[in-house]
């Protein structure tokens, strides 16, 4: 299993494509290397990358507090896709 903690685009190339290439290349790497899944998180209310994951066919799993609450990212949704 592949799990990725943190998957950020710079700013000046959001919504050019590079959040989903490398979502892509995450998951393909995975099935190349026999992972059976790859897993991350995602800030709750970071919509756009929410999408994009669902877009992508992951799936929701859960939502739970990571221990960010001081930097004001407080609760994050995990998310799944079988491989």
């Amino acid at each position: 299993m592949i799990v990725v903690y943190t998957l950020a685009v710079h700013p000046d190339y959001s919504g050019k494509g590079v959040g989903r290439q490398l979502v892509d290349f995450i998951v393909d790497y995975g099935r190349e290397n026999g992972m059976k899944a790859v897993r991350l998180d995602v800030y709750e209310k970071n919509e756009p990358a929410i999408r994009l994951y669902q877009k992508c066919g992951f799936q929701y799993i859960n939502t739970v507090d990571l221990g960010y609450g001081k930097y004001g990212l407080d609760r994050f949704a995990l998310f799944q896709k079988l491989l």
